[in-house]
C-alpha cells in the first residue's frame, strides 16, 4: 500500500513539473559608447613645465539596444525614452548570437548566444514632436536612463525599463 501511494505522489510530483507553462518574459539590454573624433589628446604644457589634461570632444553616443524574448513572437515599440528625450525607434529580431562588436583595444559582447529570441532596438531620429509622458510612465522615465513600452499582437503592454546605461570604452573616428 505504501509503495502504491508513493507512486502516486511521484507520478503527481512529475506531471506538475513537466506540465508547468512559463510566461512570457522580456530582458532588456542596453549600452551605450562614444566616439572619440580626431588624434587621442596630449597634455598641455605651460611655461614652467606644468602640464594641464586636454579636454577631448566626444560625439553624441551610439546606443546598442537589445530585447530577449521567451514566448514572446511579436513586438511593436510604442515609446523609447532615454535620459528624458523621446526618439523614433524600429525593432527587429536578428538572428546573430552571440552579438560581438569591435572595441578600441578588445571585442565587446553584448549579448552571448542564448536560446532566446532577440530583438534589436535601433534608434532613428529623436521625436521632436514634444509628446510629453502620460502620467502612469512620467516617473520611470524621470527616474531612469532608459525607459521603454512595448506591446505584443494580444495587446499585451510590456514597459522595461534599465537605471543606469552601462558605458562601452570610447573608440577614436567613426
Amino acid at each position: 500500500m505504501s509503495k502504491a501511494f508513493l507512486f502516486i505522489v511521484f507520478a503527481i510530483s512529475i506531471s506538475n513539473v513537466f506540465g508547468q507553462k512559463t510566461s512570457a518574459s522580456l530582458r532588456l539590454k542596453a549600452y551605450q559608447r562614444s566616439y572619440i573624433s580626431g588624434v587621442a589628446p596630449t597634455p598641455i604644457v605651460e611655461i614652467g613645465g606644468k602640464e594641464t589634461a586636454a579636454t577631448t570632444l566626444a560625439s553624441e553616443p551610439e546606443y546598442f539596444i537589445y530585447l530577449l524574448a521567451n514566448k514572446v513572437p511579436y513586438l511593436k515599440i510604442e515609446r523609447i525614452w532615454i535620459r528624458n528625450q523621446l526618439y523614433i525607434a524600429s525593432i527587429d529580431k536578428i538572428n546573430e548570437k552571440p552579438m560581438v562588436i569591435d572595441g578600441y583595444k578588445k571585442k565587446d559582447t553584448l549579448i552571448k548566444y542564448t536560446d532566446e529570441m532577440v530583438w534589436q532596438i535601433k534608434l532613428l531620429r529623436k521625436d521632436t514632436t514634444g509628446i510629453k509622458p502620460k502620467k502612469d510612465i512620467a516617473k520611470q522615465v524621470k527616474s531612469n536612463e532608459l525607459v521603454i513600452r512595448l506591446n505584443d499582437n494580444a495587446g499585451t503592454v510590456f514597459t522595461r525599463t534599465i537605471k543606469q546605461i552601462p558605458v562601452l570604452e570610447a573608440i577614436r573616428g567613426q
